[in-house]
C-alpha cells in the first residue's frame, strides 16, 4: 500500500471492525444538558446515552454538533463518523477567483 501525499491516516482506528459493528443504517440520540454537561450527541445503542436522550436523523445530530456546547461522543462512532463531516473542507484555502 502507498499513501497518497498528505493523507494522515493517525484518525483512522487502529482496530478493526467486526462485521456486526457496521450498522445497517446510521442513527443518533441527542442527550440535553444536565447537572452543567453539555448535551451530547451519540450513536443509537450507545451505553453513555440516558434514557433522556430523544432520536435524531444524521442532518439533524449534524447540525446539533455545529452549535455552540454540543459534543460528540467518543464512546461510541458518533465522533468518528459525525465529525469528520463537520470538518471536511475548512482546512482549504479559498476557491480560486474568491
Amino acid at each position: 500500500m502507498r499513501l497518497l501525499p498528505g493523507t494522515d491516516l493517525g484518525r483512522i482506528p487502529a482496530h478493526p471492525r467486526t462485521h456486526t459493528s457496521t450498522p445497517t443504517r446510521w442513527a443518533w440520540l441527542l442527550d440535553g444538558r444536565t447537572h452543567g454537561r453539555p448535551s451530547t450527541v451519540h450513536a443509537e445503542g450507545c451505553s453513555g446515552a440516558t434514557d433522556r436522550a430523544h432520536p435524531l436523523g444524521t442532518m439533524q445530530a449534524l447540525d446539533a454538533l455545529a452549535r455552540p456546547g454540543t459534543i460528540a461522543c467518543t464512546v461510541c462512532d458518533a465522533a468518528e463518523a459525525l465529525l469528520p463531516i463537520l470538518t471536511h473542507g475548512q482546512n482549504e484555502g479559498p476557491a480560486s477567483g474568491d
